[in-house]
């Protein structure tokens, strides 16, 4: 069995007759180095993360009000939560989790352009800050809270700001 160190060794010594006999194998395997492994981005983990980073932030004031939704669902947390917008996904909610930028915008956002109706993660945060702030009944803050905690983990990963 080759070992990781000994193929390199091996392929930075240039050519030789085991790497010309398995340049397939390595092109195949160099090429699915390459592919994405999920189109999730930040995945589980990652959401998890920052809303554990988020959540250290908060004010006490904040974090009483979080945790008073939060007692909604014993024992959830903002990591527990964070995935929920995923698990949750519907043809309805998808285009919530990104914003498209146009390739000549050098990144720079404009709601009417990038956000039609408020159909982006921008606009998603925005309409659920609103129900957090509002009279809305605590299940409904509850189900905001579990989409601003996962969007805004959206919208800060690259993959969220794709240019068209």
């Amino acid at each position: 069995m080759l070992t990781f160190h000994a193929l390199t060794q091996q392929l930075m010594a240039g050519p030789s007759i085991w790497a010309m006999k398995n340049l397939r194998a390595i092109a195949a395997l160099l090429t699915a180095l390459c592919l994405p492994l999920k189109a999730s981005a930040w995945g589980f983990e990652g959401h998890r993360l920052i809303a554990e980073l988020a959540e250290a932030q908060l004010t006490p004031e904040a974090k009483a009000e979080v945790n008073r939704l939060l007692a909604l669902e014993p024992g959830a947390t903002l990591a527990s939560i964070s995935t929920w917008a995923d698990e949750n996904r519907s043809p309805s909610t998808a285009a919530w989790h990104y914003v498209n930028l146009p390739r000549d915008s050098a990144c720079k956002y404009e709601a009417e352009r990038d956000c039609p109706d408020g159909q982006c993660v921008v606009g998603a945060i925005e309409r659920q800050s609103k129900v957090l702030a509002s009279s809305a009944t605590d299940a409904d803050k509850l189900k905001a809270l579990k989409y601003v905690v996962h969007f805004v983990g959206d919208v800060d990963q690259p993959v969220a700001r794709l240019r068209r």
